[in-house]
């Protein structure tokens, strides 16, 4: 997958290529006994059918049927390990690999590319997350512009589906597993290559509210 795929994908692609990739990560990790593993996918398919109708209603527009079907992946494959006998704690940490670790690379390595062929990776990221606030997440995020200038992004997220999802389903320990994702393309920007530095503050697995800063940075030649 290059860069431009990476970003034209809808939530529901984006569902489908996670869902796919987390599955075969658990089953190349063989952390299920195989005598076990179709009582694992029975109770996940149980787990997600049950959980998605719980959140339907915070199905809105087209673009949340992908958000939403993401949240509820991973509350039912949380659920699915707890199911087959892993502990909270165990369980927890199988997900958050499972979601992350297959799609990590690929995030970094697309937005680093990208970065680089960019004349201005400030202008071109900040370009890319407005754009993303409206096709990807859209009326069901609500997204506030604190500081927006030709110096610094700062995009605070006043609602977030993916955390409503949780809510109704009485899981919001598993937000982090969530706000992870964004560390594969967090990774890609490379401050001293691309002028530009990124903080996160705050997301939802720590506070009400999630923040991103996009910050440029003046190039300055050393002086011999």
């Amino acid at each position: 997958m290059n860069q431009e795929e990476q970003y034209s994908f809808s939530p529901l692609d984006s569902y489908q290529w996670i869902k796919k990739e987390a599955f075969a990560y658990i089953k190349a990790q063989q952390w299920i006994d195989e005598a076990l593993f179709e009582d694992f996918l029975n109770a996940f398919e149980d787990y997600f059918k049950h959980s998605l109708q719980k959140a339907s209603h915070l199905i809105k527009n087209e673009l949340d049927e992908g958000n939403v079907q993401f949240a509820v992946l991973v509350v039912a494959l949380y659920e699915a390990f707890v199911k087959i006998g892993k502990d909270g704690k165990e369980a927890f940490k199988y997900v958050c690999l499972a979601i992350n670790e297959p799609i990590a690379p690929f995030m970094e390595q697309n937005t680093e590319a990208f970065l680089t062929a960019s004349e201005h990776p400030f202008k071109a990221i900040v370009e890319i997350s407005k754009a993303r606030e409206a096709y990807y997440f859209g009326k069901s995020f609500g997204f506030e512009r604190l500081i927006d200038d030709d110096y610094g992004y700062v995009l605070q997220i006043k609602k977030c589906l993916f955390h409503e999802v949780l809510k109704a389903l009485e899981h919001t320990f598993l937000q982090r597993i969530i706000c992870q994702v964004d560390c594969g393309w967090i990774k890609g920007i490379k401050t001293e290559l691309h002028n530009l530095h990124f903080a996160r503050p705050t997301t939802f697995a720590t506070g009400n509210t999630c923040q991103m800063w996009f910050i440029k940075e003046e190039k300055t030649e050393d002086i011999q």
